[in-house]
């Protein structure tokens, strides 16, 4: 069994783009279609990501909104501090700055420009 997640944007190939940068993500593969019909495939840590363009005729509706969609996204990283700096320096919006837990763990929040909320992580 494989899990695989789709996350629907305004422009799926600007995004991959973007996310490369923000995310440091990889892009295993991009489709070049007409706006609407396009996906990039990006990888987070060991995790793939389908991006895709909204569709409407599909029901792929992006969150028109920063926390719009009904799913948030975690990623766990090894030093928050350096990581939340390079997020905050792409223009991101902070929704929550780093904070500690118990548990110990550490987290932060944001949302990126397609209006998807991002949840940092680092146990410690």
């Amino acid at each position: 069994m494989r899990l695989e997640v789709n996350m629907v944007v305004s422009d799926a190939k600007a995004a991959g783009k973007y996310y490369e940068k923000l995310l440091k993500a990889e892009i295993l593969s991009e489709t070049d279609y007409d706006l609407g019909m396009n996906e990039v495939m990006i990888k987070l840590g060991g995790f793939e990501v389908r991006v895709m363009d909204q569709n409407e005729k599909f029901g792929m509706f992006a969150p028109t909104k920063a926390g719009g969609g009904s799913m948030w996204l975690n990623i766990w990283v090894e030093d928050i501090e350096a990581y939340f700096e390079h997020v905050v320096n792409q223009g991101v919006n902070v929704m929550s700055p780093v904070q500690e837990f118990p548990g110990p763990a550490k987290n932060a929040v944001f949302s990126d420009k397609f209006n998807h909320v991002w949840v940092i992580n680092q146990s410690y």
